[in-house]
C-alpha cells in the first residue's frame, strides 16, 4: 500500500516506546480524512486504562507520519481534549485538514477512535465511522521551525530544574521503560503529608531511545501528583513546542498552584540537559478516586 509518509531507514529493532506507539497508514476516505491504525497495549496503562501520556503519543505518531513529507514537518502546538477513556486494544486515528498552507502554519484535527471488539484495521474500506466512538480530540498546529524568524524576548521565563538536586527514581507505572531522577525535596514525608504540589525530574528511555517530538507530550504528562491525590482524570492538555528536541535526556517541571472544586491545573516545561527550553505545557485535571481507573485494585505506593 502506498503511504503519505516517508519510508524510514531499516532498524535492527524499534525501541519499546516506538513499538507501543506505532501506527500504520490504511488509506484516505472519500471526504479526505486520512486514517491510521494501531493497537494500545496494557504495559503502558495506569490500572486498567492506558496512561494519557501514552494515548497522546499514539495520536502524535500518526500526525508526524502524516506530515513527514510535507513542508510543515514540525509540531508547533497541540491542544488535546479527552472525551472518553481510551481502552486497551485497536484504535483508528482520523486526521482532517482545518487549515492548509504551502509554507505557512497548518491546522489539523486528529481524533482517536475506537470500536470495542473490532480488530486492527488494515484498509480504509473496513472503516465504518458510525461504529466508532471518539475518545481523544486533538488540534495540531504544524510548521517548519527552520523557517521561523522574528523577535525573541524572555520575561521571567520558566527555569529548568536542578539536576544536581535529584536522586534515582523509578515510576511505578511504565517505570521499566524509563531511567529517571527526581527532586525529593518537594515530596511529603509520608502518605499523610502532601508536600509541595511540584514535581521536578530528569527522564530518559532505558533502552537509549533518542528524544524527539513524539515523546515530548509523553514526558509533559508523566508526573506524580501529591500522595493524597490518589487518582486524577484529565480534561485537557496543551503543549507548545519551542525548539526541536535532541539527545537522550530531558528535564521536566510541573507545578499545580490551584485545586478548586476538585479541579486542578498544572503547568510547566521540558528542557534539554543544558537548560534550553523545548516545550511548555498546561493541564486541566480532576481529582478522582483511584477506583475510577482501576477495577478493584488497590493503588501501589508511588514514593
Amino acid at each position: 500500500m502506498s503511504t503519505p509518509e516517508a519510508s524510514r531507514p531499516n532498524q535492527e529493532r524499534l525501541s519499546a516506546f516506538d513499538e507501543a506507539t506505532n501506527t500504520t497508514y490504511i488509506g484516505t476516505t472519500e471526504d479526505g480524512t486520512t486514517l491510521y491504525a494501531g493497537n494500545a497495549i496494557k504495559q503502558w496503562c495506569i490500572g486498567d486504562v492506558p496512561h494519557v501520556s501514552y494515548v497522546i503519543a499514539l495520536v502524535t505518531d500518526s500526525v508526524l507520519r502524516h506530515f513527514s513529507q510535507k513542508y510543515q514537518k514540525d509540531p508547533i502546538a497541540l491542544n488535546c481534549f479527552y472525551m472518553h477513556k481510551t481502552s486497551i486494544g485497536p484504535f483508528v486515528v482520523a486526521i482532517q485538514n482545518l487549515k492548509t498552507s504551502k509554507k505557512g502554519y497548518c491546522l489539523v484535527r486528529a481524533s482517536l477512535l475506537q470500536n470495542e471488539g473490532a480488530p486492527i484495521l488494515t484498509n480504509v474500506s473496513q472503516f465504518q465511522r458510525e461504529a466508532y466512538k471518539e475518545k481523544v480530540h486533538v488540534i495540531f498546529t504544524m510548521g517548519n521551525m527552520d523557517a521561523e524568524e522574528g523577535v525573541s524576548f524572555m520575561h521571567e521565563p520558566y527555569q529548568a530544574p536542578n539536576r544536581d538536586a535529584m536522586v534515582p527514581f523509578k515510576h511505578t507505572f511504565m517505570g521499566e521503560f524509563l531511567t529517571g531522577l527526581v527532586d525529593r525535596s518537594t515530596m511529603g514525608k509520608s502518605h499523610l503529608h502532601m508536600g509541595k504540589p511540584e514535581f521536578h525530574q530528569a527522564l530518559q528511555y532505558s533502552d537509549g531511545r533518542d528524544i524527539d517530538f513524539k515523546c515530548i507530550p509523553y514526558f509533559c504528562d508523566l508526573f506524580v501528583t501529591p500522595p493524597m491525590l490518589l487518582g486524577w482524570d484529565f480534561l485537557g492538555l496543551e503543549v507548545q513546542f519551542k525548539r526541536r528536541p535532541s539527545g537522550k535526556e530531558v528535564l521536566t517541571s510541573i507545578v499545580a498552584p490551584h485545586i478548586i472544586n476538585g479541579r486542578f491545573d498544572c503547568s510547566g516545561g521540558v528542557w534539554d540537559p543544558e537548560g534550553n527550553l523545548i516545550a511548555l505545557t498546561r493541564h486541566q485535571c480532576l481529582v478522582v478516586p483511584w477506583s475510577r481507573n482501576s477495577k478493584g485494585i488497590k493503588p501501589k505506593p508511588r514514593f
